[in-house]
């Protein structure tokens, strides 16, 4: 059975990592970072999956949240949703980024694909990736189980971003993979007696060089000879 592994494994993770999540390899796309006035912040990895599924690892820290300020969160982005009031017919996508950014009060309640989530915290911060940094308004709000998070990004350039999310735990995760791993399986992978087969092929190429050398040697004592048969000497 795979050991699970620690928040120390998962932090350092970048572009090219691999690791396990509910038995599937996903590889590390992207990391990025998130950080408000507050004390807000949270690091964020893109994972693909080899059938071209793609998740965000999410790490938070939240300075008001208690008793732990540290949680860990997978993402899935919510392409083209509907976004409703829970008894109103009216989509709310389409003027969500001018609402956000114009700091309206956020709705105290939002339904999507038949769940209600209820409005918990606003975040507006900076959003760092690939040496680039954007700014962003986010909108949380969570289930009355609290299990699942509907997440509402505004960004700088008038885009919006909504994403489905749940909490994990770091030993949900198994089998990390760093571009270490792969450099030292990869030496390991070579045979054993491939060494011994490039030195026993060298000897060869050896053998057969020398013996050239000696047969040419001894034609051209064949051809002085001859010549100087024919010269009378």
């Amino acid at each position: 059975m795979a050991e699970p592994v620690s928040e120390s494994q998962l932090r350092p993770l970048r572009e090219g990592d691999r690791l396990k999540y509910h038995g599937v390899q996903w590889r590390i796309d992207d990391y990025s970072t998130y950080t408000d006035e507050n004390g807000y912040e949270t690091e964020e990895w893109l994972l693909h999956s080899q059938t071209g599924k793609e998740y965000y690892l999410m790490r938070e820290v939240d300075p008001q949240t208690a008793p732990s300020q540290i949680h860990w969160y997978v993402a899935e982005e919510l392409q083209y949703p509907a976004i409703y009031e829970p008894n109103a017919t009216r989509d709310l996508v389409p003027t969500l980024v001018e609402d956000m950014r114009s700091h309206k009060t956020p709705y105290p309640e939002l339904r999507v694909f038949n769940r209600t989530y209820q409005f918990e915290s606003q975040t507006e911060g900076d959003y760092e990736s690939d040496g680039a940094t954007r700014h962003r308004i986010t909108w949380d709000y969570w289930d009355a189980t609290h299990l699942w998070n509907l997440a509402l990004e505004a960004w700088n350039n008038g885009t919006l971003s909504i994403y489905s999310t749940r909490e994990v735990q770091p030993a949900d995760f198994t089998d990390v993979q760093t571009g270490r791993d792969f450099a030292t399986s990869a030496s390991s992978n070579v045979p054993a007696g491939s060494f011994m087969i490039t030195q026993n092929q060298n000897r060869s190429f050896e053998v057969n060089n020398s013996r050239q050398k000696q047969l040419i040697i001894a034609w051209a004592i064949v051809i002085v000879g001859f010549v100087l048969m024919l010269s009378g000497i």
